[in-house]
């Protein structure tokens, strides 16, 4: 069965089935977005960061296998649309995650057996296609009974209470994560390093698109006027500036050191730069993506004389999840260069700041987005000016 799968070599790069299954992925993150939105409250927040933990595993476990063999091919493009399928399912059931509907099937149980089966799938398919790389398959056999313990919690959580349930599926996650990330160092095989990293950039680039989809939906509900437009543009501006702290350097700062490394010490950069790291620079930006949904939303409301106080944990959102933004790319860029970005460090710390300050007197939501933004625009500004040659040196191929 091996010989009906097409291994990737180095040249090897996103198929089309790949960017497919990834619309599935968009309506998740949306629903995650949506989710949060519509629970602003601290606990709401939490249930939010662990359905997006839950369905970043689930998207990740996919990249990895399509960096196995081609996704497009064989047995593995029917793997993919099953995959599709279950995904969706997933996506369908998180507004119910936490908070179940009257009548119907139980959205949380659904939940629950919809992801695990997509991961269960992904396993079996991915041992499969590891052929006689002995290593991978007993790396994947070895993964197996701790995934199955998560899965097992994941269940129980489902048919409790909303309270109990977030500690059980909190639980579930970390025991998931913790597990594979100790199974990672050896066994695990990356044969497409460009592919691997084209994968996770188009993630970003999803994540991105939510903010955008966000202020459309926010100032979308009445006629448009200059406070409303200006809010729209301020979050374009803002998504183009989150597009360049990322991709002018990091990007492909990932992708040449994947390169330049080889055999367990790639697995173990793959996992940690892209699998691990960039859950919270994704978590970031899916934040500051609500932050500016309900910011914009009162905007949209004040002018139909219905503004609503914006929420202290929206706020939290906007400036929190640009400072997580931040952080992350910071520490990404310490994994890949062997030093921390200091700009993007005192950037973060200057969004608390500023962010506290303006919950504290209790600023227009416009001034929130206006200084959200502009703190971004001066940031790629002094980058382009400090660090502008070298980050070119990197884009054109010099070593990093």
């Amino acid at each position: 069965m091996r010989g009906r799968f097409l291994p990737t070599g180095d040249d090897h790069r996103v198929t089309s089935l790949e960017l497919l299954f990834d619309l599935v992925f968009v309506y998740a993150i949306t629903a995650v977005s949506g989710s949060i939105a519509h629970r602003l409250t601290l606990v709401g927040l939490a249930q939010g960061l662990v359905l997006l933990a839950l369905v970043w595993f689930g998207w990740s476990a996919y990249a990895w296998l399509g960096n196995q063999a081609r996704a497009d091919e064989g047995p593995l493009r029917i793997s993919m649309f099953l995959a599709m399928a279950g995904f969706f399912v997933v996506a369908l059931t998180i507004h119910e995650a936490f908070g179940d509907l009257p009548g119907g099937l139980r959205g949380p149980v659904v939940f629950v057996v919809a992801y695990a089966v997509i991961r269960l799938a992904h396993l079996t398919i991915y041992w499969v296609a590891a052929g006689e790389d002995r290593g991978l398959r007993r790396t994947i056999e070895l993964t197996l009974p701790a995934t199955l313990v998560a899965f097992a919690l994941l269940l129980i959580g489902a048919y409790v209470a909303t309270g109990p349930r977030l500690v059980i599926w909190s639980a579930a996650v970390l025991l998931d994560y913790v597990s594979v990330f100790l199974r990672a160092n050896t066994g695990w095989r990356v044969a497409a390093p460009g592919h691997f990293a084209e994968r996770y950039g188009l993630v970003v680039i999803i994540a991105i698109g939510e903010s955008v989809v966000s202020v459309a939906v926010a100032v979308s509900r009445v006629a448009i006027d200059w406070p409303l437009l200006v809010g729209a543009l301020l979050g374009i501006v803002l998504a183009i500036t989150l597009w360049r702290t990322y991709f002018n350097v990091i990007a492909v700062s990932g992708e040449h050191r994947l390169r330049e490394v080889t055999g367990d010490a790639r697995t173990m950069m793959a996992r940690d730069t892209f699998t691990y790291l960039h859950l919270p620079l994704v978590a970031g930006i899916v934040l500051m993506a609500v932050g500016l949904r309900v910011m914009l939303d009162d905007v949209a409301l004040g002018e139909i004389g219905r503004a609503n106080d914006v929420p202290g944990v929206a706020m939290l959102t906007l400036y929190g999840g640009a400072a997580l933004y931040l952080l992350s790319l910071s520490v990404l860029r310490w994994r890949l260069l062997g030093r921390p970005s200091l700009p993007r460090i005192v950037t973060a710390v200057w969004l608390v700041a500023i962010g506290t300050l303006l919950t504290a007197v209790g600023a227009e939501p416009l001034v929130d987005v206006a200084v959200v933004t502009a703190t971004f625009v001066a940031l790629v500004t002094f980058d382009a000016w400090r660090y502008g040659e070298a980050t070119r040196d990197i884009r054109l191929g010099s070593t990093p």
